[in-house]
């Protein structure tokens, strides 16, 4: 609609000499077209929200008192039948159109902002309001009829210049101080609509053989379309999907270049003053009095402006260099300035890198927010130990390092000692062990410090938590056989180097197979068996027993249907091993639920063998494991007794058979207290109604005192070692009885 009205103005103005010319010819669509503004801003009122809606509505109220001010000055206008006339009643009615506009712009919220930024904001206001008044002023000068009534001149003139800053105000809003509460575009729409009315006593001249045209008729029709523009973007941003523009939250970003935040809007106004200036003094020789007074102050404006602007670059070239050399959350050097100080130094250096002990679980059990604090909390105890000669770092997770000049030969033995002392998080005391490698040398061998040191931790993990380890030689021999051993195993996985064993579980007394423990076992094509105690390590460390392990899954899984179509309900059950590293994928599973769909394998026929260390702190481990269960295959608690053994994990993992370890086994046939453990574990998984198998029979009279013990199942090299599973079939026809 504010389209046909600024169409039909111009249509009716180009042909208004053959109309004839009536002084009231152009009117209609200039009140038509303010009052369609008023109703597009109260509908964008009402589609918008909180510092939004008041803005809209202020709008509405300026574009209403604009319609109210356009029928008295049309009926001024008519009835004295001069196309300028304008009574005070008329004049008031533009100038609180005018003020509440400045008003609804001026109170559009901004951004919270530094001292820095503020300043910087207040320089780019002055420079565009110096730049404003200038070329304001000029027009307004150059294009003033002498001709004219006094009161209507300043009338007039207080109007366009109240205009003219309404623009000003819009500009250096969206510019500037980039207010987020209104749409950008329709602020950008807005803007130009002060700058009609110096625009409008440039052509003033040309009106004055044009009865019935003047600056309100001339201007108004324009500001209308403006005005519904802007209100009709801003219904359409309202009906986007909500989230903050991918834009603004560049900018709001703390990552942003340096061009960026520099407003394109202080330069624009200084270049088109530029350019009226040298236009003004090519017309007529020399720069007025008050341009050339305004000329000086804009420039030391932008000087100003210039050296801020240097500051606020420094100051942002130095928060990217900490940001980029720092870690958000401790505030500690990161892993990048600590290697970039390593190496620098070349005489004697310690490095020494610890991480805390079973941080992912606890992070699982007490959440984000608490396994930061303790980050926070661990940081600065590792700095206390440092001390101000070295530095500390944040290198990875939840790993520290410290650098220190010389050879500290007491360095790790201090970082142990200091994590005796629970640490203070959220008003609780959390005791948390870490694990230390430390490397030390001197000239070239101090940029290869941290690796060692590194490679010293793992070393020490691998022995337990709560222990430090120095770098030795034997190390890198040790993690280039590793590497490289890691690589024969993709290899060996490709070509299809592995074989499964298994080894019987027998009932007692009668000997008759139940189930079997599925063994991996590696035949390289180019060199002698590997051990699975050399490869399992390498393979857990690497991750490449996810792959062996999904591998092993899909045999066993194929080998146990196989019984299972051949012997039926006595078909054995698969035990199949599974290490901590697999319980962490969350993949696991879906994976077996696919072998025993792809197989058509009973779900009953397959146990899932675990350790107690794997799931003792719960996390995403038991919640697989208790996924698994769902499944309906076994769980079997492995070497039960070795590791934390927590009678609180036969309650919390749905665990259905205890696999006591050899090493109870063993001390069979001695006295009460030797056998008191056996004892105690057989009579706990009869209570709790588990299976409870013996591991590691070699003799029968082992075999006899189990099962006078109450054990009613075994497994060892008494019964049988581990065959390949055509042989299965065979033992399974001749069982090894106990008596």
């Amino acid at each position: 609609m504010s389209v046909g009205w600024f169409l039909a103005g111009a249509v009716l103005g180009i042909f208004a000499r053959r109309l004839g010319s009536p002084l009231w010819l152009l009117w209609p669509s200039t009140i038509g077209a303010a009052a369609t503004a008023s109703l597009a801003c109260a509908v964008a009122a009402h589609s918008g929200e909180g510092p939004a809606r008041a803005f809209w509505r202020r709008l509405a109220v300026t574009s209403a008192l604009l319609t109210a001010a356009t029928v008295g000055q049309a009926f001024d206008s008519i009835s004295t039948g001069h196309p300028d006339a304008m009574s005070p009643f008329t004049a008031v009615l533009y100038l609180c159109a005018v003020a509440v506009g400045v008003l609804a712009l001026i109170q559009l919220p901004r951004p919270r902002r530094t001292w820095r930024a503020t300043v910087a904001m207040c320089l780019d206001i002055a420079v565009v309001a110096v730049a404003a008044s200038i070329i304001i002023s000029h027009f307004l000068v150059a294009t003033r009829s002498p001709s004219g009534s006094g009161s209507l001149e300043i009338t007039m003139l207080v109007v366009v210049l109240a205009a003219a800053s309404c623009a000003v105000v819009a500009v250096i809003k969206v510019g500037v101080t980039r207010s987020g509460a209104v749409n950008r575009r329709a602020l950008w729409a807005l803007a130009p609509i002060g700058l009609l009315g110096p625009l409008s006593w440039a052509v003033a001249p040309l009106l004055d053989s044009r009865m019935f045209l003047n600056l309100t008729v001339v201007t108004l029709p324009t500001a209308g379309l403006l005005i519904t523009a802007a209100a009709r973007l801003q219904v359409r941003a309202g009906l986007e999907p909500a989230g903050p523009a991918p834009e603004q939250t560049q900018r709001q970003a703390g990552h942003l270049g340096i061009w960026r935040q520099v407003s394109p809007v202080p330069y624009a106004a200084v270049a088109v003053t530029a350019i009226l200036l040298i236009s003004v003094t090519l017309r007529v020789g020399h720069l007025p009095p008050g341009l050339a007074g305004g000329s000086v102050v804009l420039t030391l404006l932008v000087l100003v402006r210039q050296l801020a602007a240097l500051s606020d670059n420094n100051a942002l070239l130095d928060r990217l260099d900490a940001q980029a050399h720092h870690d958000d959350l401790t505030g500690l050097p990161n892993r990048r300035l600590f290697t970039a100080g390593l190496a620098r130094r070349g005489g004697a250096t310690t490095v020494a890198v610890c991480d805390l002990d079973g941080f992912a679980a606890l992070n699982d059990r007490l959440g984000d927010e608490t396994g930061d604090a303790l980050l926070r909390a661990a940081a600065e105890r590792v700095a206390a130990v440092a001390g101000p000669d070295a530095v500390a770092a944040r290198l990875l997770g939840d790993e520290f390092g410290v650098l220190l000049p010389g050879e500290r030969a007491g360095v790790a033995e201090a970082l142990l000692a200091a994590f005796r002392t629970p640490l203070r998080v959220d008003g609780h005391d959390l005791l948390v062990t870490v694990t230390v490698g430390v490397a030390t040398g001197d000239g070239d061998a101090v940029p290869d410090l941290l690796r060692r040191a590194e490679l010293a931790l793992q070393a020490a993990k691998l022995t337990g938590t709560n222990r430090q380890r120095e770098h030795s030689p034997e190390l890198d021999a040790t993690a280039q056989h590793h590497a490289e051993l890691a690589a024969a195993l993709r290899r060996g996985l490709e070509r299809g180097e592995f074989r499964l064993l298994y080894q019987p579980i027998v009932e007692l007394p009668s000997g008759a197979i139940t189930g079997v423990e599925a063994l991996v076992r590696w035949h390289p094509v180019d060199g002698p068996v590997v051990s699975p105690a050399e490869f399992i390590p390498v393979a857990e460390h690497s991750g490449l027993i996810i792959d062996l392990g999904a591998w092993i899954i899909d045999t066993a899984c194929a080998d146990a249907a196989a019984w299972q179509r051949r012997h039926g309900a006595n078909s054995p059950r698969v035990n199949v091993n599974v290490s901590a590293r697999q319980l962490l994928d969350p993949d696991l599973p879906g994976l077996v639920a696919d072998a025993l769909h792809r197989h058509e394998l009973a779900p009953d026929r397959i146990t899932i063998e675990i350790t107690e260390t794997a799931v003792f702190a719960g996390g995403a481990a038991l919640s697989t494991v208790r996924e698994l269960r769902d499944l309906g295959v076994g769980v079997a608690l492995d070497d039960f007794g070795t590791g934390h053994s927590s009678l609180t994990l036969l309650r919390t993992c749905p665990v259905t058979t205890l696999k006591v370890d050899k090493s109870f086994i063993d001390d069979l046939n001695g006295t009460a207290e030797q056998e008191a453990i056996a004892t105690s574990l057989s009579t706990i998984a009869s209570t709790l109604g588990l299976r409870a198998v013996a591991e590691g029979v070699e003799t029968l009279d082992q075999a006899t005192r189990l099962h006078d013990l109450g054990y009613r199942y075994a497994q060892g090299y008494y019964f049988a070692r581990p065959a390949p599973a055509e042989q299965i079939d065979a033992v399974l026809a001749a069982p090894v009885p106990v008596r």
